[in-house]
């Protein structure tokens, strides 16, 4: 389980650093887009909606790694001044019975949100440049994925954790679930 844990943690670090590196790209985009609209009066025809999928890539690629950094907000309601022991608790049934469920029904939808858009090449509809839509809804799919698999591993670490058995501290984690 150990490592099956680790290569999920793996795997969100990997989409945070593409997320991370998408976020750069957007940037760059975005300045050479706004350079070319207002120094040259020659705006693009494809910046709209390639800034708009890679803020989404950028945003569904780190939510599994935001989890498994321990940095999604929280109710401060069921979270403030608790043990460590309650709250992985609240942790534990919250992600098996609130986030889990959500983040798998959201995925499957996603899926057939891509399939659908593959199948009929749908396009944006939105600009002059009017692109195939399906790679975005993959990302969007992809990213949904990848935080479904980071719930279970979040799971895995709380019942080790509640039982005794907590998983040893990684170098830039939380140490919320290590001791």
């Amino acid at each position: 389980m150990r490592a099956l844990v680790r290569a999920i943690d793996g795997f969100s670090k990997a989409c945070g650093v593409l997320a991370a590196a998408i976020v750069i790209a957007l940037i760059v985009l975005m300045m050479y887009d706004a350079v070319l609209r207002y120094a040259f009066n020659a705006p693009t025809i494809w910046a709209f909606e390639i800034n708009t999928w890679l803020m989404g890539a950028a945003f569904v690629l780190s939510i599994g790694y935001a989890l498994s950094h321990d940095s999604h907000v929280r109710v401060d309601l069921l979270y403030s001044a608790r043990s460590r022991r309650h709250l992985r608790i609240v942790d534990l049934v919250g992600f098996l019975f609130l986030l889990l469920p959500i983040a798998v029904w959201s995925t499957w939808g996603l899926w057939h949100y891509f399939y659908e858009a593959f199948k009929s090449s749908e396009r944006t509809g939105t600009s002059a440049w009017n692109p195939i839509i399906w790679p975005f809804r993959l990302i969007l799919f992809l990213g949904f994925l990848a935080f479904s698999i980071q719930i279970l591993a979040e799971i895995i670490k709380r019942i080790a954790s509640l039982t005794g058995r907590p998983f040893e501290a990684v170098a830039g984690t939380s140490e919320h679930d290590n001791d």
